[in-house]
C-alpha cells in the first residue's frame, strides 16, 4: 500500500480560512487561487472541506465545485453540508472523485450506505471529529455539538455501513502543528479494516513518519503547508528515504 499526502483546504464558501481547533476562522486567500497552486504542485489528491456549510443550513457552493473542477487535473474530495443523496450527486457531477460525510453521517447513517450503493464503497469517506479522546460522544457541526453516539462503536460499524474510508480529525490538535494524535491514530486503524486518513496537527515532516507507523494509510494536512515551506513532495521524499512507500510523482 503506498501513502498518500493530501492537502487539505478550508473553505466559508468563497474563501480559504484557517483557524485553530475547528475555531478562530480567518481568511487567508482564493479557493479558485489556491487550488491552482497545489495543482502545479505536484500533490496526490485534494481535500475540500466548506466548514461553515452546515452553519449556512447548505452545502459546499456548487460555483466553487465548478472552479475546481475546471482548474483541476488530479482527484479531489470534497465535504461541507453534504445531507442528502441529491447533494452527493450534485458533487460527483461537478468532478469529486469522493464525498465526505461528517455531521449526516452521525445523524443519518443510512445515508453512507445511500451513497456507497450507488457510488460505490470508495467513494465515501466519513469524518469523525473527536476531543481528546474517545470518552465523550462524537463531535458534529464541526466540533461545536456534542452527540451521545460513542466514537469507537461508530467506527467499528462503518464499514458494515457502506463507508470506504475514515477521515480522523483532532479538535485539540487541529491547525496548532504541535504534532498528530498518534495514540488515537494507533487506536482507530486497530479498530477497524478501513483505511484511515489521520488529520489535525501536523507541523514536521515526521509527524506523518509517525502517523503512517501508528496505522493510517493517508494523512492530510493544511496549515503545515500553508504557513511553513515544506511541500507534499518534500514530505514524500522524506518518507520514501526512510521505507515508507509513497504515492509516485507524476
Amino acid at each position: 500500500m503506498k501513502i498518500r499526502i493530501i492537502p487539505t483546504i478550508l473553505t466559508d464558501g468563497l474563501t480559504v480560512v484557517k483557524g485553530e481547533k475547528f475555531d478562530n476562522w480567518r481568511t487567508v486567500g482564493s479557493a479558485e487561487a489556491t487550488a491552482r497552486l497545489y495543482a502545479n504542485r505536484d500533490v496526490d489528491e485534494l481535500l475540500f472541506l466548506d466548514v461553515t456549510a452546515r452553519s449556512r443550513n447548505t452545502m459546499i457552493d456548487k460555483n466553487l465545485l465548478n472552479h475546481f473542477s475546471n482548474v483541476l487535473d488530479i482527484p479531489f474530495t470534497v465535504g461541507g453540508g453534504i445531507s442528502t443523496i441529491d447533494d452527493a450527486k450534485l458533487c460527483f457531477r461537478y468532478g469529486a472523485e469522493k464525498v465526505v460525510l461528517g455531521t449526516s453521517a452521525i445523524l443519518n447513517p443510512k445515508l453512507i450506505t445511500e451513497i456507497a450503493d450507488i457510488f460505490g464503497n470508495q467513494a465515501v469517506i466519513v469524518s469523525i471529529d473527536f476531543t481528546n479522546d474517545f470518552s465523550n460522544g462524537i463531535r458534529i457541526e464541526s466540533g461545536t455539538a456534542e452527540t451521545e453516539v460513542q466514537g469507537l462503536e461508530f467506527i467499528e460499524n462503518l464499514a458494515a455501513l457502506g463507508a470506504g474510508e475514515v477521515l480522523l480529525q483532532s479538535i485539540q490538535r487541529d491547525g496548532t502543528l504541535t504534532g498528530m494524535d498518534i495514540r488515537r491514530i494507533a487506536q482507530v486503524s486497530k479498530l477497524t479494516t478501513l483505511p484511515v486518513i489521520a488529520s489535525g496537527g501536523a507541523g514536521s515532516q515526521d509527524d506523518f513518519r509517525q502517523a503512517v507507523l501508528s496505522g493510517a494509510s493517508a494523512v492530510a494536512a493544511g496549515a503545515i503547508f500553508q504557513f511553513t515551506q515544506i511541500t507534499p513532495k518534500q514530505v514524500r521524499g522524506y518518507l520514501a528515504e526512510r521505507g515508507v512507500p509513497t504515492r509516485v510523482s507524476r
